[in-house]
């Protein structure tokens, strides 16, 4: 088997004292558990919606400040260690741990002055303290993370995907300003622009530049194959510069600047995409087992990103008016792009982690996997014909394909957890040997799925077209 990048990222010794009651496993547990509970606060609002004030925005923001701002916090962090060979003592856990509590507080704040809206004049007093608490808990995320990154040696192979953590965090408190800016109701042109400029600085920054950093080493090591060098630095740099100059056209309304930065920024993007796809080319001449959930949804969520940008990019330089006219691909890249990519990158990140030895380990994938590649086609499949159908109640199905085959990861992870359990206590055998093909069989039913659903419907357009 070819060498895995993270094979090649072993975690740092530290040999200082762990303070009374905390260990590494201790930290990442308590520190991982706020992701769980957005998603399954996310899960229980979208089941309530329509109880819920302005449900659209709180259940976007549920997702992308709670679910994935802590999942970014807390993984690059990990990995910024890891990469960078630098563990920190357990001493500096504590602090950690302070550090993504507040961010809660400032997101339940945030979310808490929108929900009042109905109800109050003032509430976007409420959602700019969230706002602002949220942006000085990055800060100091990006300051610790910068000082691992100044401290470490040059010749580091990572040290570029550690700096792109920094620069993400350093994106969200910059969003966090424009979306208290948003909270105030501006004029119909300012407000458009500005929606738009929160868009690019929290997706393709904050996001994007952590994802693209995570992937540089993730991909290869998810596909389990030999990772492709050279790629990460002129990717991060050329993403930065999209950002910067993306965020710049739009709120100054030039169509022209914010079409040549997210120009720019899908060019890095390609940059890497070009290397992930040989990796696949190379793993699909001998495929085993390695085209699973987790593999599938990191590829398929960046091709979601590259052609949501690229119709973007168009739609931006072919518009007639200003920016503010400009359509917000919003579902694409919060569902296609940034959650299919947060559940497949933990699908395989949390039980590598968990530790307990190889048989644990691939316990808990075989769980998180389980009809992986069904659900895959259900969540890409879904969300095309959601896009593509003005039918209402087709897009209500096709919805909740999508959406609830990303949800299953959430039963799925606590079944990995316990099976992993049993191995580590020896409660249950290693796990015996599966067939050692794709299930390719998977993706045929997920078609044939989505096919009767088209035809119950009478298509995309219903049996009236």
């Amino acid at each position: 088997m070819a060498e895995h990048d993270m094979d090649s990222v072993p975690p740092a010794a530290d040999h200082t004292p762990s303070p009374k009651g905390w260990s590494r496993r201790n930290w990442h547990r308590r520190a991982s558990r706020p992701v769980t509970v957005w998603l399954l606060l996310l899960v229980v609002a979208g089941a309530v919606h329509t109880l819920i004030p302005d449900y659209r925005w709180v259940l976007i923001h549920m997702f992308t400040l709670g679910a994935v701002t802590n999942s970014i916090v807390l993984w690059s962090q990990h990995l910024t260690e890891r990469f960078l060979h630098q563990r920190l003592s357990d001493e500096a856990r504590p602090w950690q741990l302070r550090r993504i509590q507040l961010l809660n507080v400032g997101i339940v704040v945030t979310l808490a002055g929108q929900i009042l809206g109905e109800w109050w004049e003032l509430h976007w007093t409420i959602t700019q303290v969230g706002a602002l608490i949220v942006g000085l808990v990055l800060v100091w995320h990006a300051v610790s993370l910068a000082r691992q990154w100044v401290r470490s040696d040059r010749g580091t192979r990572f040290r570029p995907a550690a700096l792109a953590y920094v620069v993400s965090a350093l994106c969200l408190p910059v969003g966090a300003v424009i979306g208290a800016l948003l909270a105030m109701n501006p004029a119909v042109g300012l407000h458009g622009r500005l929606v738009l400029a929160h868009l690019v600085v929290n997706v393709l920054g904050f996001v994007g530049l952590a994802a693209a950093g995570s992937l540089t080493v993730l991909f290869p090591s998810i596909w389990r194959t030999r990772g492709i060098a050279g790629h990460g630095r002129p990717t991060l740099t050329l993403l930065t510069v999209g950002v910067l100059v993306t965020t710049f056209g739009v709120l100054v309304d030039s169509l022209l600047a914010a079409g040549l930065g997210l120009t720019v920024y899908v060019a890095g993007w390609l940059v890497s995409l070009s290397g992930w796809l040989r990796n696949v080319g190379e793993v699909m001449k001998d495929p085993r087992d390695r085209v699973n959930y987790a593999s599938g949804s990191v590829l398929l969520a960046v091709l979601w990103l590259v052609g949501t940008l690229v119709h973007l990019t168009v739609q931006v330089f072919l518009a007639d008016g200003g920016v503010s006219g400009v359509p917000l691909p919003t579902n694409q890249l919060l569902i296609g792009f940034a959650a299919q990519l947060l559940i497949g990158v933990m699908s395989y990140l949390l039980p590598t982690t968990m530790h307990g030895g190889p048989a644990a380990t691939r316990a808990g994938l075989r769980e998180v996997n389980r009809g992986g590649l069904y659900r895959l086609t259900l969540i890409n499949g879904g969300l095309a014909i959601w896009l593509a159908t003005d039918h209402s109640w087709l897009r209500v199905v096709s919805s909740i394909l999508c959406l609830g085959a990303l949800a299953v990861f959430l039963p799925l992870l606590i079944r990995a957890v316990r099976a992993q359990r049993r191995v580590i206590t020896g409660e249950a055998d290693s796990p015996k040997e599966e067939d050692p093909t794709p299930a390719w069989g998977q993706v045929t039913a997920g078609v044939a799925t989505l096919a009767l659903l088209l035809s119950i419907f009478g298509g995309l357009q219903g049996p009236g077209a």
